[in-house]
């Protein structure tokens, strides 16, 4: 039997993000990265708009990029302490693979990585939160896949953690968070979702499902990298919708080795 999810709701176009606005519940933790989504004032967006909802909000700051399960523990461990109904991560892959593991980890207190690290089955979650990811780059796709990636800084490995419980309840694909970003992160991160797109498409498992989104991904790709580059703000927001694509089709036509193309 096959399988193809998704979040259940993708909020994308400008003012997106406003959607926060609706969420119910009483308290949000949101998880974020460095600075930039602070300079930016869209952290004090993200924190206004759950506060207008009626949620009191705890802040989970500084998650380093790629991961570690230390920081996911210390994470969970803030998370227990508050009790939030809702997750919110916002930033790049990094703070929204951590908060993934955050999740897990304040679902179940008792789990150790190795319980949780692929090819282990991932517990039950929503027992006490519900996820909503707002990605502010163009290119890991983690907004709406199942998976993780975690690294040990202290021999440089990375470990996957997949299943189907981690994909967000909510994907907020507002285009606007891209706009300030530097033309270097820009490419690197089309980049990664052009390639997001053709792994999907020539994986193994691709399907009737997850080629359209593949090709669709790839298209967009194409057509406004460059452009997107050197702040086309049209350009920026297809690339902010292609990686979101590029994610889906990857999420459910798994790929499993890439070779570089020379």
């Amino acid at each position: 039997m096959n399988r193809f999810t998704i979040p259940r709701d993708v909020y994308y176009g400008e003012g997106s993000l406003e959607v926060l606005k609706t969420l119910e519940g009483k308290k949000a933790t949101i998880v974020i990265g460095g600075q930039s989504i602070k300079k930016s004032g869209y952290l004090d967006k993200i924190d206004a708009y759950l506060r207008e909802s009626g949620f009191e909000t705890q802040l989970i700051d500084g998650v380093e990029n790629d991961p570690s399960a230390k920081t996911a523990l210390e994470g969970a461990k803030k998370m227990e302490e508050f009790q939030p109904d809702w997750i919110i991560s916002a930033g790049g892959g990094s703070p929204i693979d951590a908060a993934k593991l955050m999740w897990i980890f304040y679902e179940n207190p008792e789990l150790a990585f190795d319980k949780v690290k692929a090819p282990n089955p991932l517990p039950a979650l929503r027992k006490k939160a519900r996820f909503a990811a707002i990605p502010t780059t163009s290119g890991t796709g983690t907004d709406v896949s199942p998976f993780s990636v975690i690294t040990d800084h202290e021999t440089g490995t990375k470990y996957p953690v997949f299943g189907y419980e981690i994909t967000p309840d909510i994907a907020i694909i507002d285009p606007e968070l891209t706009y300030s970003m530097p033309a270097d992160i820009v490419a690197y991160t089309g980049m990664d979702a052009l390639t997001h797109g053709i792994e999907a498409y020539v994986s193994t498992m691709h399907n009737a499902f997850s080629d359209p989104l593949a090709i669709q991904s790839v298209k967009m790709a194409v057509d406004n990298i460059e452009k997107s580059v050197v702040g086309d703000k049209a350009a920026r927001a297809e690339m902010h919708y292609a990686q979101a694509i590029a994610g889906m089709a990857f999420s459910n036509g798994f790929w499993y080795c890439t070779q570089p193309i020379t």
